[in-house]
């Protein structure tokens, strides 16, 4: 039976993690580290380990990893949002302190959850490569990206044994409130509510990748067969939308008939504007391919969920890639 180590268990897709896992066919054992209970029921002869990951020592993270003895790790915590000095004590500090337990318990398969905001800015209209020159414009990014330099340098020195999924952008149940679907499902049920004709949001001329936050779920379960093969693997759709048309999507699947507003800065520069991620490694490398649809992603954040993104949640507990 394997058994799975997941930290940040209960964020969002943490949560989708979980639920990949209690949906496989081999009867998984789980373990869940995280700050909160996790929002949906364990799998048989699993367990939720309260842990505040941001706090948590190094000898504290060998105790769990040597009690737990799990067949591979699935890193998802991070803070999207917040002061520079918070992203980097969950995105980086974190990171660094799991390595050093890594490295005293024995190579263990860790997946760990990167962000396609470490790209930056890069050629419009072009696929992005995980060989991309990153250029991060943000904390968020530049932690992220310390986190996975830390990562692919101890696995290049053979300390330990990862793959970083650079996830794009992550549609689903839960979806974080800070993030445009958070905040346009917040602006819809207000509407709804209220019966307005109109909802505001802002900037919705940016391109994106955006990805089902389950299809995101499969790939990590997946990379947990890598054994360190390939160090970074980007996860997203493969194709570019709109954030407008991304909104419209949700709102279709509310039933909202109403206007989109787009509040506009006139200050406002966006440094990147176009991303897509190229995902031929993923596929070459374990057989994954995305399955659900934008389409099909909204309907379940909106109908699945729609009241969580409501909620914020804990700092290590977070994750999206916006």
């Amino acid at each position: 039976m394997t058994t799975y180590l997941v930290l940040g268990a209960s964020g969002f897709l943490g949560s989708h993690v979980h639920q990949a896992i209690k949906r496989s066919s081999d009867s998984p054992a789980l373990v869940a580290a995280s700050r909160r209970p996790p929002r949906i029921a364990l799998p048989a002869n699993s367990s939720w380990v309260p842990l505040d990951l941001n706090k948590a020592t190094v000898e504290e993270l060998v105790i769990l990893i040597e009690a737990s003895r799990p067949d591979a790790l699935i890193n998802c915590a991070g803070l999207t949002s917040g002061s520079a000095e918070q992203m980097w004590e969950t995105n980086t500090t974190f990171v660094d302190k799991l390595i050093q337990a890594l490295r005293q318990c024995g190579p263990r398969p860790l997946v760990h959850f990167g962000s396609s905001e470490e790209y930056g800015p890069q050629p419009s209209q072009v696929p992005i490569k995980e060989t991309a020159t990153e250029h991060p414009v943000n904390d968020y990014g530049r932690s992220k990206l310390a986190a996975t330099r830390k990562i692919t340098h101890a696995t290049e020195q053979g300390d330990i044994c990862a793959t970083v999924l650079r996830i794009f952008n992550p549609i689903g149940s839960g979806a974080p409130p800070g993030s445009l679907a958070g905040q346009a499902v917040q602006e819809l049920n207000q509407a709804l509510k209220k019966k307005s004709s109109s909802i505001t949001l802002s900037y919705l001329q940016t391109y994106r990748d955006f990805v089902a936050a389950t299809d995101v779920a499969r790939a990590a379960l997946g990379a947990t067969q890598l054994l360190g093969r390939a160090p970074v693997i980007n996860v997203g759709l493969g194709k570019a939308m709109s954030n407008r048309s991304m909104v419209e999507l949700i709102a279709h699947a509310a039933g909202f008939e109403g206007e989109i507003v787009e509040e506009i800065d006139d200050a406002y520069i966006e440094e990147v504007p176009w991303q897509q991620a190229d995902i031929s490694r993923m596929g070459h490398e374990i057989g994954w391919t995305p399955q659900t649809t934008i389409a099909q992603a909204a309907e379940e954040l909106w109908k699945g969920d729609a009241e969580s993104t409501s909620t914020p949640g804990g700092i290590a507990d977070q994750l999206s890639s916006w």
